[in-house]
């Protein structure tokens, strides 16, 4: 079964329209003009400072009957109470309290995320969707038991009460070590299965820890990791020492690290602070190195090693001369980098995210690289 059947693309509203056309088919960036630097830095940070999440809720809760808009924050409140209670049978937690609030919700534990979802009586397509436009995140870690329950259960249309006792009866469930399924498969054999007894019997011969999960998509940032490496080790401008350091210049050369010193853009004091969601999860030689040996990383950190290595190995040698090439080389970079996204069961890539919009300005301009470095610089 194909995985774009099942998390398909969000749809596109009009202003994420019009940031994929402002980033991707405007006139070509500078690398060395602040202006054009900053001009991508303040869209994405721009995109950072909209409450995403409640503007999420409020148009689900209009769609309900509930008048509200993103800054009703108390009207939202109350009818979240209402429904946690009434349809979940249990109070509203803390954190979702706070992310209500205002803070960024968290993406660790996604059980409050699905119970969000529950409570605003959303089928399994609008929560795929939800999670992907307002947490900014992937539904669906089919090899993570809680995910399995919550992906069971809304693509069968079962009650909460189903989820509560399953989730329940997964706590004893033992994390296999080695994984012998693909996730595409795992995913398959998931929303085929009817019985809920089988089910709960093959999941709890296919539930891993973080370690076993996404590995299609480590083995392509190894794949990749190796072509930067030797880049870097034929490449004079990085000064190769010793080979213990390799995993270090490789990241320095995924986020530009390597150009600090060289000449920045004009005016570079004018430079804005980068969006937290563009800087946070980014890799460094610890987290590259734990993905590179199995050990655990996160799925947000698993997805923008891999990006910024596509981003590299793509550009390093591209001939950006004209916006014809440019625009033609953007097209063909998206294309691809979406491919493998999708391939590894990742969320594909999302021009409302600070981070994904970047990455497209970046690769909108006369050298992405380069571009990409001064924006991490500052």
């Amino acid at each position: 079964m194909n995985n774009d059947n099942i998390i398909p693309e969000p749809e596109r509203g009009a202003m994420t329209e019009i940031i994929f056309d402002t980033t991707c088919f405007s006139e070509p960036a500078d690398p060395f003009s602040a202006e054009d630097v900053n001009k991508a830095i303040e869209q994405a940070v721009e995109l950072d400072e909209r409450p995403v999440f409640l503007e999420g809720l409020s148009e689900r809760l209009n769609r309900l009957g509930i008048r509200c808009v993103a800054d009703d924050t108390d009207i939202i409140l109350k009818e979240m109470k209402n429904r946690y209670r009434n349809i979940l049978g249990k109070s509203m937690p803390k954190a979702v309290r706070n992310w209500i609030g205002g803070t960024t919700p968290g993406l660790t534990n996604h059980i409050n995320n699905y119970d969000i979802c529950y409570a605003l009586e959303m089928d399994f397509h609008q929560t795929a969707e939800f999670f992907q436009k307002h947490f900014l995140t992937l539904p669906w870690n089919c090899k993570n038991k809680t995910d399995a329950v919550f992906l069971w259960c809304l693509w069968h249309k079962k009650p909460y009460s189903a989820v509560q006792t399953m989730l329940e009866e997964t706590k004893c469930f033992v994390s296999q070590e080695n994984v012998h399924t693909s996730t595409s498969q795992i995913l398959a054999s998931i929303i085929s299965e009817n019985d809920e007894e089988k089910f709960l019997k093959y999941l709890s011969g296919h539930c891993y820890e973080n370690e076993q999960q996404f590995q299609m998509a480590r083995n392509i940032i190894k794949k990749e990791t190796e072509t930067v490496k030797k880049i870097i080790s034929e490449d004079e401008a990085y000064n190769v020492i010793s080979k213990d350091r390799l995993n270090s210049l490789t990241i320095e050369a995924i986020l530009g690290y390597r150009y600090q010193g060289s000449e920045s853009p004009r005016n570079r004091k004018s430079l804005k602070k980068l969006p937290v969601r563009f800087r946070e999860s980014l890799p460094n030689d610890v987290t590259l190195g734990k993905i590179l040996n199995d050990e655990k990383a996160s799925y947000e950190t698993l997805r923008k090693t891999l990006i910024l290595l596509k981003l590299f190995t793509f550009y390093y040698d591209a001939e950006n001369t004209d916006e014809n090439i440019i625009a033609q080389n953007l097209m063909d970079f998206y294309d691809e980098l979406n491919l493998v996204l999708s391939d590894c069961g990742f969320a594909r890539i999302y021009p409302a995210h600070p981070f994904d919009c970047l990455i497209l300005y970046c690769a909108n301009s006369y050298d992405p690289v380069l571009t990409l470095s001064y924006i991490n610089e500052f």
